[in-house]
């Protein structure tokens, strides 16, 4: 993946409990994007369900340069 020349970028809900936090994606695997931009957010995995704005708000910050 970090090999992949597109922009990389992780937006980490900080209460999202899916999976146990150790075996959590970030920071354990998000290092195999390389460089990458990383935004937080609150909410958890249903976030897209529960706060839709927040979400929204995170990709589009995300996605600024």
């Amino acid at each position: 993946m970090a090999a992949c020349p597109l922009p990389k970028r992780y937006v980490n809900c900080r209460m999202d409990c899916a999976l146990p936090q150790s075996l959590g994606w970030h920071p354990r695997l998000s290092e195999r994007l390389g460089l990458f931009r990383y935004v937080e957010c609150s909410g958890s995995h249903e976030v897209w369900f529960t706060d839709a704005e927040a979400i929204a708000a995170a990709i589009e910050q995300a996605g600024r340069d």
